[in-house]
């Protein structure tokens, strides 16, 4: 009777615990989520209910070495991808959809290729103007000072001190000319304190804290967030982007962004004729790119989610397909 009444006590002190346990240890356990967790998303960025840019991410490069349980490169891209959405700046490009993309940017950044006139028309896919990526240049994982636990028939309460940091180099490309337009050292680091938790009642012996992956996995989110930030105040750096559809039967001029890119009645854009790609006739490389003639304003009357419907201001009343939209 007795060891029945101290496993019943042990139980209910072990679901205390286990209530206090912070969410995103416990995300590090169990089935797999797809779902981007926003309390993850630690920034100093403000509500966001502007115009949103078009970017993929692509994996890290692993250039520190490291070896463990999981794949850093691809779980960073992955991470970063959350971020980048949780930060309401973005719509995210499906890395499926952007292999051939990043396949000819590969190419020619191997310097095995220089048919920088194909790399820029591959990368001319407007849907992923901008890619996210980086290069983790350093992994440190390590355990300082005592376990310090407490134990209470069968449950443990630990303690300890973690020092795991990654370091990376974040770097944003624009896709149309293989050039990196931003880039910056970042340095991740896990959280000063850790909690272990360890229940072992009726058998059952289990280590909730994870401190091998969880210490590991903080510095890679302060990472990550850090690298969101960046993304996204550079980000404003850059103009919105779209492009002419066609013009409907009416005279309109159909684009190919709508609300989910943060288009709004009455928003006011401009058209610009293609800018000329600045190849280096040596090395065919993409130096950069010039600003296309400015051809006309036009003015949103109609927003549909992936495409917007537009009255000629001024200018030219037939663009053709392609034609470069922008925000004024």
């Amino acid at each position: 009777m007795r060891n029945h009444t101290w496993r019943i006590v042990a139980m209910l002190v072990a679901s205390a615990v286990l209530a206090m346990v912070p969410l995103d240890v416990m995300a590090q356990f169990g089935k797999p989520k797809t779902k981007t967790e926003s309390a993850n998303m630690k920034t100093s960025l403000g509500e966001y209910k502007g115009l949103k840019h078009a970017i993929g991410c692509k994996d890290f490069e692993n250039q520190a070495g490291w070896h463990g349980q999981w794949e850093i490169g691809n779980n960073l891209a992955i991470m970063l991808e959350s971020a980048l959405y949780d930060t309401g700046r973005f719509v995210l490009v499906e890395r499926e959809k952007l292999k051939d993309v990043i396949a000819e940017q590969d190419l020619a950044a191997s310097g095995r290729t220089a048919k920088a006139k194909n790399v820029a028309k591959t990368g001319l896919i407007r849907s992923a103007r901008y890619i996210g990526t980086g290069a983790v240049t350093g992994v440190e994982e390590s355990q300082a000072g005592a376990d310090g636990g407490i134990s209470f028939k069968g449950i443990r309460l630990g303690g300890g001190r973690s020092q795991s940091q990654i370091n990376v180099i974040v770097k944003l490309i624009d896709t149309t000319t293989g050039e990196i337009v931003a880039k910056e050292s970042i340095v991740g680091k896990a959280g000063k304190a850790g909690l272990r938790v360890g229940l072992s009642v009726g058998g059952l012996d289990t280590d909730l804290g994870g401190f091998a992956k969880t210490p590991l996995g903080e510095a890679a989110q302060d990472c990550i967030n850090q690298a969101a930030e960046f993304i996204a105040k550079k980000m404003e750096e850059f103009p919105f982007e779209g492009s002419v559809i066609k013009v409907g039967k009416n005279g309109q001029v159909i684009i190919n962004r709508g609300g989910e890119f943060g288009v709004e009645v009455g928003q006011e854009l401009v058209m610009a004729e293609e800018g000329e790609l600045l190849t280096d006739p040596d090395t065919g490389e993409i130096l950069g790119k010039e600003d296309g003639e400015l051809i006309g304003n036009l003015k949103v009357v109609k927003v549909d989610e992936k495409m917007s419907y537009c009255d000629v201001v001024k200018g030219e009343k037939n663009p053709v397909p392609g034609t470069v939209v922008r925000a004024q």
